[in-house]
């Protein structure tokens, strides 16, 4: 019987609190030990369970995950979704998260989901009403995804810097029009170096929503990234990817470099999605403990 430590601010919202409670429940109904914990103070335990991202910020949510993170022996850490997210917001309103063992990201998160068969994609494309889109050709543009400065998949990367970097690099390939895609959370960015960017000959700024996503993929020649999860929603719908950051859950299946942005790889994405479908449980799985005990197996 393992000793699991639910830490309840490590939730930046009172629903995200509710999940966690509901984690909870499924530890317990799996016969371990689950202590929900208002405390600010880690507690020596088998695992903890935390809500989020950390960053390095005095804010209480982020100061209880610092010190899991650095104490814990293990922990599980629940997400915002991989596939198909609901409209981008401070507070997202999915029922969906994901779930991982001492990390939230690609090259950092287990989530004991390699070489997985189609039984959950089928569960999870069915609930979310999602099919794999043929590849698009041609294209009419390349899309340079932004995300949000200072957001922890950077781990400390300039979004901007880099997207005037690859606006540059794409210029020795090809003249094809280029979009930077901001999020669809509004923030403020170094404009020195969108300034930059959006000197480079034929490229323009967009500002992302929900509502232009899909019409915005479904022209796009290939659509570049850094570890933004947009490269799922691109590749779902598509748009071949270009992913630069190990920490993209794309990375390993598509081109990592702009060299090859004018024949851009169009892979198989069935061992993809099946493999990201065990990464993401609903919350009545989680409730039921479903996530917990794939996760268990690998403490």
């Amino acid at each position: 019987m393992m000793k699991v430590n639910i830490y309840a601010k490590s939730a930046n919202h009172p629903r995200f609190e509710e999940m966690l409670m509901k984690f909870a429940t499924g530890i317990l109904d799996s016969g371990d030990d689950a202590f929900f914990s208002y405390d600010e103070k880690y507690y020596d335990c088998d695992c903890a369970v935390i809500f989020g991202s950390w960053k390095d910020r005095p804010d209480t949510h982020h100061r209880v995950k610092n010190d899991v993170v650095k104490n814990a022996k293990n922990f599980v850490v629940v997400e915002t979704p991989l596939i198909g997210r609901g409209p981008v917001s401070d507070v997202m309103g999915d029922n969906w998260y994901r779930v991982g063992l001492n990390g939230f990201l690609a090259d950092t998160g287990n989530f004991n989901n390699k070489h997985k068969g189609m039984d959950r994609w089928h569960v999870i494309r069915k609930n979310l009403n999602i099919e794999l889109k043929a590849y698009n050709d041609p294209g009419e543009y390349i899309i340079v995804a932004l995300q949000l400065p200072g957001d922890a998949s950077l781990r400390g990367a300039s979004i901007e810097k880099w997207c005037r970097n690859v606006c540059i690099d794409i210029r020795k390939y090809t003249d094809m029009p280029i979009i930077i895609r901001t999020p669809q959370l509004t923030r403020e960015y170094n404009r020195k170096w969108l300034d930059e960017a959006l000197r480079v000959p034929n490229v323009r700024l967009e500002k992302g929503t929900k509502e232009n996503m899909l019409p915005m993929l479904e022209k796009a020649h290939c659509a570049v990234t850094y570890s933004s999860g947009f490269g799922i929603d691109a590749i779902i719908n598509g748009c071949p990817v270009i992913a630069m950051s190990p920490s993209s859950f794309v990375y390993e299946i598509c081109d990592n470099t702009v060299e090859t942005i004018n024949n851009p790889s169009k892979p198989n994405r069935d061992q993809l999605m099946f493999n990201l479908s065990y990464a993401q449980w609903h919350i009545s799985e989680i409730e039921n403990g479903y996530p917990w005990r794939h996760l268990r197996e690998l403490i």
